[in-house]
């Protein structure tokens, strides 16, 4: 998961989660549906879910990794990242800091988060219009199944080669996110699929603090950096 899907855990949150599809409704706009999942944002303080994860690869043709656990998101900012398949794994974060602890390993991997479209829509001040692309995926407003499909790209060089294209699959009555696939450079897919979804639950602060354990190495990295823009050229002679 890493960096990459962290951006897909923030969509997520975003939009709200989702496991259950509705009946069929009018189609809207493509600027009708965005507003309506920003809109949903709003009325999100706290939040509680499962997850199913299958990672595709492009080469192989196949699924090369699944994996389960359930996410935790508390305004603004708090999130609970728990694998319990295929491996105990955990992602927490405050807003600010990033903890990636992989018992097994016995390390925690620390990332201090600073601009970036992940923090933007993880505290919700994120722009989706502003800050992407987006367009209804294969130019059809909905999927077989009578999901709302969005493709955001993101307009940034380096957010875009970090995250991919995200496709986000919408209810199209309650507008909420019922699953997430990113495509990377290499056209591998990650799948992400959500139920269990329980909208603002009584979550406690300390449910997002984490003390590295006894023994664990703490390795202290960045998330991926902008490249500096090119200096200006002066005019050509004429």
């Amino acid at each position: 998961m890493r960096q990459t899907a962290l951006i897909i855990i923030a969509f997520a949150i975003l939009g709200a989660l989702s496991a259950l599809a509705q009946p069929a409704a009018p189609a809207l706009t493509l600027d009708q549906v965005r507003a309506k999942l920003e809109e949903n944002y709003k009325s999100i303080n706290t939040l509680q879910a499962n997850f199913e994860q299958e990672l595709w690869s492009s080469t192989q043709g196949r699924v090369i990794s699944k994996g389960e656990g359930n996410v935790r998101y508390k305004k603004p900012g708090h999130m609970v990242w728990q694998y319990t398949k295929p491996e105990e794994h955990l992602y927490l974060t405050d807003g600010d800091t990033i903890w990636d602890y992989a018992p097994l390993e016995k390390a925690v991997t620390v990332y201090q988060i600073k601009e970036s479209l992940y923090k933007s829509f993880l505290l919700g001040i994120g722009d989706l219009k502003k800050d992407f692309e987006i367009s209804f995926h294969s130019g059809r407003a909905k999927n077989q199944d009578g999901l709302y499909q969005l493709d955001l790209t993101p307009r940034d060089a380096i957010e875009r080669e970090t995250v991919g294209k995200i496709t986000l699959y919408l209810d199209p009555q309650t507008f909420l996110v019922n699953s997430t696939e990113t495509i990377d450079a290499l056209g591998n897919r990650n799948v992400i699929r959500f139920k269990d979804v329980v909208k603002n639950p009584d979550l406690p602060d300390e449910a997002f603090k984490f003390t590295p354990p006894k023994g664990v190495r703490v390795i202290k990295a960045e998330l991926p950096k902008p490249p500096p823009k090119p200096a200006a050229q002066p005019p050509k002679q004429k």
